[in-house]
């Protein structure tokens, strides 16, 4: 390794949107941080950009995972797509790291369940060097770091934790079983009597809330649970429960109800509903794990079970909204590669450009399965004519939705196209506390499912990292771009205006090499075109050539 700085570059966030991101659209000169025993010091080989980093820069303090108070006076460094490499060890660690290891970090990590996120509450990747101290090496799962093989690229390294979280996204495991141990409400109607069932016998609560029923119900449902209720008048304000159950109540008090759940809940909606859409909080079922169930019954146990999946369903239909962005390109990938995938696959996306490049980019494998493949432009025809191409394509709804739009109006006219059973998958993050207008009667009767997830566990990075490995995923489709530190910024703006079709990497130790496409990597290499491979994508000799021209 070289011979370590006194200064480094680094981007910090010293408040709310991209004025406070750097200094007068330039990297900081700060300097490299010194370590304690216990901590490592790494060198970033790469940081990938995701739009994620923008939602941070937009939101500064109040983005959910800054644990700053002040972003001007304890400002953090973003960046969480990190590859790097060991170049200080702290004497505690001597005989666990040494120098020149390298390793990818999974972001979401947690301590005694608290969230310390790279990139968020710990200084990131958009710096030359960074801290490693025990939350990252010694967390809830252990270690947060995996090592990378020598022969894999930096800039495809930087893709795994992007691809980690699609997978993840097919691999949520919503309850179908009422917490054991967990907080119960139950909100009802005086006149009604309510049954806890077989499932609550089997799980049983650790408290029971109640509003709403009259005195006989709730008298029955504290001796079928063997609790006492703690009843109440309105609905707590600041509660959480991790079951809730509400039934025969008007829009207002469901809807206010749906929203009082802890991370995970399962929320159910029983009896005589209300016959207008609800106001649901779409932005909590992506960060919070939220997962909306029904049933006609007042039986709080029949609601379970139905539905409950996250994987597409096999030859069934799809439909991904924004399929054919930076992200969405890799869930489309995914749709078309599963041999177990839908037959029948829609992408609508407003970059002609995109689409074209995930047409010709998945076109073989297409062929191959003999997958019915449409790939449209809204902004090219009238919103009749779009509506007229999903009622033709799938007449009786979709199976699958994967949302990949952050945008509430398109996720409610999206999930219009749900059919019977069908399953909406609010992968793009949409802000918690936003709410969009839901159908109710498509939820409890037609057992339709709106789940969603937020980043990923290191099992899942583990996983993603095993399949590139053997080759079972080439990670390397995603990249679109590749720039140095003092482009930084210039890269997240592409990101948020969505100008490259797929993903953007950063080389931090290469403060000049410029902004570019992989498409006109000629432009800054000579002879690059030789360095690729025989498919035309970036190779380790392309990232050799790169890093002898530009890095210090």
């Amino acid at each position: 390794m070289s011979v370590i700085p006194e200064k480094m570059l680094a981007w910090p966030l010293f408040g709310t949107g991209f004025e406070a991101f750097g200094k007068d659209d330039k990297p900081c000169t700060v300097d490299v941080p010194e370590i304690k025993d216990d901590e490592l010091l790494v060198r970033i080989d790469a940081i990938g950009l995701c739009f994620s980093d923008v939602k941070l820069i937009r939101a500064g303090e109040s983005h959910p995972r800054v644990i700053s108070e002040d972003l001007s006076k304890d400002p953090v460094i973003p960046g969480h797509e990190a590859v790097m490499s060991v170049v200080k060890v702290g004497a505690k660690l001597a005989k666990q790291y040494e120098v020149g290891q390298r390793f990818i970090i999974q972001a979401d990590i947690y301590v005694n369940g608290k969230g310390f996120a790279y990139g968020y509450a710990i200084d990131g990747g958009m710096a030359q060097y960074s801290v490693l101290d025990q939350r990252v090496l010694n967390g809830d799962e252990g270690c947060y770091l995996l090592p990378v093989a020598e022969h894999m690229p930096s800039a495809v390294a930087a893709l795994l934790e992007p691809w980690t979280c699609v997978q993840a996204a097919y691999m949520i495991e919503n309850r179908t079983t009422p917490k054991a141990n967990g907080k119960l409400l139950v909100v009802g109607k005086a006149g009604n009597t309510y049954t806890a069932g077989k499932l609550f016998a089997e799980n049983k609560p650790a408290s029971l809330t109640v509003c709403g029923l009259d005195d006989a119900a709730v008298k029955a449902l504290e001796a079928e649970l063997g609790l006492k209720a703690a009843v109440v008048d309105a609905l707590p304000e600041d509660e959480k429960f991790d079951d809730i159950f509400v039934a025969d109540r008007c829009a207002e008090t469901t809807a206010k109800a749906a929203k009082l759940g802890a991370f995970g809940a399962v929320v159910s909606f029983g009896g005589e509903l209300p016959a207008e859409k609800l106001s649901f909080d779409v932005g909590s079922i992506h960060y919070q794990g939220w997962f909306y169930q029904g049933t006609t019954s007042r039986d709080l146990s029949s609601a379970y079970g139905r539905n409950v999946r996250s994987t597409l369903k096999a030859g069934g239909s799809c439909w991904l909204p924004g399929g054919a962005g930076a992200m969405g390109q890799m869930h489309t990938q995914m749709a078309v590669e599963n041999p177990n995938g839908p037959k029948r696959i829609l992408v609508s996306d407003m970059d002609q450009t995109r689409i074209d490049n995930v047409k010709r980019l998945l076109a073989d494998k297409i062929a191959e399965r003999g997958i019915e493949f449409v790939a449209v432009n809204p902004t090219t025809m009238t919103p009749e004519e779009f509506e007229k191409v999903l009622n033709d394509f799938a007449p009786e709804g979709f199976d699958d939705i994967v949302m990949l739009v952050p945008v509430v109006p398109v996720l409610m006219q999206s999930a219009a196209h749900l059919g019977k059973d069908g399953l909406m998958n609010i992968f793009a993050g949409i802000p918690a506390g936003k709410e969009g207008e839901l159908d109710l009667a498509a939820i409890a009767h037609n057992g339709g499912r709106y789940i969603g997830s937020s980043g990923s566990k290191t099992a899942h990075l583990r996983h993603t990292l095993e399949l590139a490995t053997t080759g079972k995923l080439k990670p390397v489709t995603a990249l679109a771009a590749i720039g140095g530190m003092q482009d930084l910024k210039k890269g997240l703006d592409a990101v948020a205006n969505a100008k490259f079709p797929g993903k953007t990497v950063i080389f931090p130790n290469c403060e000049d090499m410029p902004l570019t496409p992989i498409s006109q990597l000629s432009s800054i290499l000579e002879n690059a075109s030789e360095t690729l491979d025989e498919q035309g994508f970036y190779t380790t000799a392309t990232e050799k050539a790169l890093l002898e021209k530009f890095e210090k």
